[in-house]
């Protein structure tokens, strides 16, 4: 996924990564009976200063790509580069210094916070294994991200969800990252104070140049901070482009879906909207289905096509390539009329 010729070389860069899992069973034996698919296929690239939203329901591979990328889970195939390294052949050693730039702000602040440590001891941790720990760095770090320096000597529980993952957010800038990996940094904490949160992550992108790898259900949340979008479905990137494109006119049926969801501000304007509604789950990941695998849910498949047209989304897996405008999708019968959102 690109945005056009003269943009510069992106920073991270995704090709064909792959993630399978084995499957065992149980008792002493613990023999292989099958193997999840989680991802298959995902290539992407993520350029300076940007923001690149991955975004999917549950059960997508989002956040399983995401730690491919991070080598915290060993791509099965695939090629991730940083710049002009490739990483996926580098061991866990080789792989320390280039910690300092791609790090990993998680989830749920309530879960990624050690407990007994103290807010200077967990911001100062990444500091002391890179050999750069000073006191008065980690008050900068509270300061650079709205909280108060002074609380340095606090535990996790003496604050609020948003301030943790403040926190979290600090440790994460301890190192001066280039890039940051958020793993649906907002879904864990109160729609009151999500907007403080996200309102952070774009100064801070502003302030020091970060690139974000955005990780999302929330489209409403990618709405207002992502500049490109990648859609997964079942593993696989199904639509990619500009955000503004992409909201603007989305050209895979799953998006259109999806896009369906938001709430809209205007109340007339809400309750003139139609919702689409997906019938059914994912395919089963363990043995996915032969051709799209958005076809079982998809409503242009079900309502609109021919059997003869059928035949293709049957037995032809659709790649990713250029669709309408400016997007790439992997649909044999991308939609072309724009959707008001």
């Amino acid at each position: 996924m690109s945005i056009d010729s003269t943009t510069p070389a992106p920073v991270v860069s995704a090709r064909g990564l792959v993630g399978h899992f084995p499957v065992r069973s149980r008792g002493l034996t613990r023999r292989v009976t099958g193997v999840v698919h989680a991802v298959c296929g995902v290539s992407f690239d993520l350029y300076p200063g940007q923001t690149l939203a991955l975004v999917g329901e549950s059960g997508c591979g989002k956040s399983t790509t995401a730690r491919l990328l991070l080598n915290l889970i060993r791509p099965t195939a695939g090629s991730v580069r940083y710049g002009d390294r490739e990483l996926t052949a580098l061991s866990q050693r080789q792989w320390r210094p280039l910690r300092r730039e791609l790090q990993l702000v998680f989830q749920d602040p309530y879960a990624s916070l050690d407990p007994r440590m103290t807010v200077e001891a967990i911001i100062g941790e990444p500091l002391r294994l890179h050999g750069r720990y000073e006191p008065a760095r980690v008050r900068e770090l509270l300061d650079l991200v709205g909280l108060n320096p002074e609380h340095a000597n606090r535990f996790p529980h003496e604050f609020s969800g948003g301030q943790r993952q403040r926190i979290g957010i600090a440790r994460a800038l301890a190192v001066d990252p280039r890039v940051l990996v958020l793993d649906e940094p907002v879904s864990a904490l109160d729609v009151s104070i999500r907007a403080g949160v996200l309102n952070l992550l774009a100064d801070l992108q502003t302030t020091l140049g970060l690139s974000y790898l955005f990780v999302s259900h929330d489209l409403s949340v990618v709405r207002h901070l992502a500049d490109q979008v990648a859609v997964m479905y079942a593993g696989q990137i199904v639509d990619a482009g500009r955000a503004d494109d992409l909201f603007a006119s989305p050209a895979h049926p799953y998006t259109a879906a999806l896009l369906s969801a938001v709430p809209v501000p205007d109340p007339r304007r809400e309750r003139a909207r139609s919702r689409i509604v997906l019938d059914g789950d994912l395919p089963n990941p363990v043995s996915p289905p032969d051709g799209c695998r958005f076809r079982a849910r998809c409503p242009v498949y079900a309502g609109r096509l021919a059997e003869a047209e059928r035949v293709a989304c049957r037995d032809f897996a659709p790649t990713l390539r250029a669709g309408p405008g400016a997007a790439q999708v992997a649909c044999h019968y991308p939609q072309t009329a724009p959707t008001t959102v």
